[in-house]
């Protein structure tokens, strides 16, 4: 009789996860979850925290939240302490998931608006690496960055200018770092997801008529 044994490939590793506590970031939390992994989830809303955390330790790992908005980059260090305590210094994956879309055709996108995605996209992912990377270093770890197709691909009748240079940036950011950060044996990749099932998504589609939901449909597929 031979026994089936499950391996689970991250267990004893930590990953911190931004945006964790819902849609994709959640999905990849429980995702790490089921391979064993030790999970640390920021995120804004408290309570969506706690009901992620809840169903999370359901899986036999240790899940840690911290609640920041991280749009205020002069949280950024206070989070970044925050981290490196909760963790013990031992942080193996850091997913940067958090980020805002705002499809506001070019006249209309306000400085604020546009602000906001270049802190959240961009600036963010990018901070955090910084102050994280003494710990990411010493695991050898790993950095993942979620993108997006829009950084590609374009969709008539949905402006996204500002959302796809934001995007752009990061995918740019994933290659230099994949460069300057190899030697200290850190991975650094992205994936860029196509439509995906969200709150945000379908709120989202909420907004079409048939006919623009046929349309759009029939370009995402072609």
């Amino acid at each position: 009789m031979f026994r089936r044994v499950t391996v689970k490939r991250l267990e004893r590793k930590t990953a911190v996860i931004t945006g964790g506590s819902d849609g994709i970031g959640f999905a990849i939390a429980s995702a790490f979850a089921e391979n064993g992994a030790n999970l640390v989830l920021v995120a804004r809303n408290q309570e969506k925290l706690f009901h992620a955390k809840q169903l999370l330790q359901t899986k036999g790992v240790s899940v840690e939240t911290v609640s920041a908005d991280l749009k205020d980059l002069s949280s950024i260090p206070h989070v970044t302490a925050t981290l490196l305590e909760r963790t013990h210094g031992q942080i193996d994956v850091l997913v940067n998931n958090v980020g805002v879309a705002h499809f506001k055709p070019l006249p209309d996108l306000s400085l604020d608006l546009l602000d906001e995605m270049v802190n959240l996209n961009i600036k963010v992912p990018f901070l955090l690496i910084q102050h994280l990377l003494p710990a990411l270093t010493a695991t050898r770890g790993n950095i993942l960055n979620i993108s997006t197709y829009w950084s590609q691909k374009m969709i008539a009748g949905r402006p996204s200018s500002a959302y796809s240079m934001t995007r752009g940036a990061i995918n740019t950011l994933t290659k230099a770092l994949a460069n300057e950060l190899g030697e200290l044996q850190i991975r650094t990749n992205a994936i860029a997801p196509g439509s995906i099932d969200t709150s945000t998504f379908r709120k989202w589609l909420d907004t079409k008529n048939q006919e623009e939901l046929l349309e759009y449909q029939n370009y995402v597929t072609s």
